[in-house]
C-alpha cells in the first residue's frame, strides 16, 4: 500500500494572486515611500508642532494606503499556506540564509511599519520614530538586499527565480 500524502504538490513558481498582491505592494510602498515627507510635517503638527507644510488631506490617504499594505501582507502570509510557494533554490547555505533572513525582515517590516504608524498617530506618538525607521532605513536595506538577490539570480546564477515572481503556476 501506498501512503498518500495530504500535502499539496510543492508549485514550480507562484500563483497568479501571489504574484498580483506582491506587485500592488511594491506599488503601494513606493507610493508610500515617496510621499512620507509629507505625513512627517502633518504628524508633527498634529502633536503641537510647526504648522504643517502639506496638506492635512494626506493623513487618511497614507494611513488608508498604509492599512491596505498591512491587508495585503496579511493575505500574501495567508496565501503562502494556501497556495504554497515554490521551493528554494539550490545554492550557498550563507546566501540561502541571508534569503530567507531577508524575505522574514520584508514581511516583519512591511506588517510591523504599519501598526507602529497607526498606534503612533493614535495613541503613542513617541513610537512615530520606530515608524520612520521602519518605513524609511530597514526597508530601504530589506528593499535592497532583496534587488540585489533577484538580480543576482536573474545575471549570475541564471536561474528561474525572476521568473517565478512574473510568471504564475498553471
Amino acid at each position: 500500500m501506498v501512503a498518500q500524502s495530504n500535502l499539496a504538490a510543492v508549485p514550480a513558481s507562484y500563483s497568479a494572486r501571489q504574484i498580483a498582491l506582491h506587485w500592488i505592494v511594491f506599488i503601494l510602498v513606493a507610493f508610500q515611500f515617496m510621499t512620507g515627507d509629507n505625513m512627517t510635517h502633518l504628524f508633527r503638527a498634529a502633536h503641537g508642532g510647526n504648522p504643517a507644510e502639506a496638506s492635512p488631506a494626506w493623513t487618511p490617504v497614507h494611513i488608508g494606503v498604509g492599512l491596505v499594505i498591512l491587508v495585503l501582507m496579511l493575505a500574501r502570509l495567508a496565501l503562502r499556506r494556501i497556495d504554497r510557494v515554490p521551493p528554494a533554490p539550490k545554492q550557498l547555505l550563507a546566501l540561502e540564509w541571508l534569503a530567507r533572513a531577508v524575505h522574514a525582515g520584508l514581511y516583519i517590516d512591511l506588517i510591523g511599519a504599519p501598526i507602529v504608524g497607526l498606534i503612533a498617530y493614535l495613541w503613542l506618538p513617541e513610537l512615530a520614530g520606530l515608524h520612520k525607521l521602519m518605513a524609511r532605513q530597514i526597508l530601504v536595506v530589506l528593499f535592497a538586499l532583496h534587488f540585489a538577490g533577484a538580480i543576482w539570480h536573474w545575471l549570475v546564477v541564471r536561474d528561474d527565480v525572476m521568473t517565478r515572481m512574473i510568471r504564475p503556476a498553471e
